[in-house]
């Protein structure tokens, strides 16, 4: 593990120092597990009390933060936890421990077109007419349908299913157990009550630096493809339907479920549990609360919560209020029974 100085390291953050640049940092760690020669890092201020408890050497800390204290060593950034993810990096940097090659029993057809220092794990499956980009990682037991293309440097982990005519961009992570490109849910009723499968005959683009969760599912589009944004992250078990749009660095949380024929725009973020209606528009920057329902199409820029998706100071309140109800009728009862009292009193 590597060490460096604390002015070296504020150099590569872009950051000041407060205190002793000459400070050798040897590791990282979380502010309560700290010891000396770790370096952490503060960027909710809830944990400001932490600042006189740890045995950090240096903090991490933001431009407008006013809790340091004197005696510590200090990074001043403008973003600490990005920074303390970038030091994360430096500390640990990544090793590819995935050698170039194809199993012996993967399966692979002859039309497929495999790029340069390509790693085929075992039991993988690679469909006709399908190409692999450089760098990729296809692992164990992960299936790449016909007429798929995987952009260079990008991961799909053990389990994962990517289905026919789907396209993904560079260096996506595509985690065990998502499925890419299944049908779309779409049926029509005949005459006699009967459900009839309607056929969902186009794919699915997804854009560079993705990550898809595990579990998560995307479909297909019917008569034109699904779209995925670049740098956009699903969490696990996320559902998106036929035909939706993503815009791009769109968060979207633990188990969302994403209507048919919905657009999201960019920098949105979907908290946990989010339900959306199909057909509607969500506009860029929008925070959807967790466990909100959405049923009309979402300005840019707005935060919603509730279930009903009202704005978030409205939906706060009212569940403020809806806590204060008990004491509310208590109060009813007592001025009632005054009342009473008074009436009795002047017959």
């Amino acid at each position: 593990m590597p060490e460096i100085r604390l002015e070296e390291l504020a150099k590569k953050l872009h950051g000041r120092v407060k205190g002793d640049p000459a400070v050798i940092i040897k590791g990282v760690a979380g502010l309560e597990e700290a010891k000396e020669g770790d370096i952490s890092f503060v960027a909710n201020p809830r944990y400001h009390n932490w600042l006189s408890k740890t045995q950090a050497t240096a903090v991490i800390i933001g431009e407008s933060n006013g809790a340091v204290q004197e005696n510590k060593n200090y990074i001043i950034v403008e973003n600490p936890y990005l920074c303390f993810m970038k030091t994360v990096e430096l500390f640990y940097p990544p090793k590819s421990v995935f050698k170039p090659g194809i199993h012996s029993t993967a399966v692979v057809d002859p039309t497929a077109k495999i790029g340069e220092r390509v790693h085929i794990g075992p039991l993988v499956v690679v469909g006709t007419n399908s190409r692999i980009g450089n760098d990729v990682v296809l692992e164990a037991r992960s299936y790449v349908g016909d007429r798929v293309v995987i952009g260079d440097k990008t991961r799909v982990m053990p389990g994962a299913t990517i289905l026919e005519d789907v396209t993904i961009g560079k260096r996506c992570l595509l985690q065990s157990g998502c499925v890419l490109g299944g049908d779309g849910f779409g049926f029509v009723c005949d005459r006699k009550g009967v459900q009839k499968k309607i056929p969902q005959v186009s794919g699915l683009v997804i854009g560079d630096d993705v990550e898809v969760g595990a579990n998560t599912t995307i479909d297909r589009g019917t008569l034109s493809p699904t779209r995925i944004g670049n740098g956009v992250k699903f969490d696990n078990l996320v559902h998106v339907a036929h035909n939706v749009e993503i815009g791009d660095n769109t968060l979207v949380i633990a188990q969302v479920g994403i209507s048919g024929s919905t657009k999201i725009g960019s920098s949105v973020i979907l908290g946990g549990q989010v339900g959306i209606a199909g057909h509607l528009q969500i506009g860029d920057r929008a925070k959807i609360g967790a466990k909100t329902g959405i049923t009309k199409s979402v300005p840019s820029g707005v935060e919603l919560s509730g279930h009903h998706g009202r704005p978030i100071t409205e939906a706060l309140r009212a569940e403020a209020s809806l806590h204060r109800l008990p004491k509310v009728f208590q109060q009813i009862r007592e001025l009632m029974r005054k009342v009473k009292e008074i009436e009795e009193k002047t017959g």
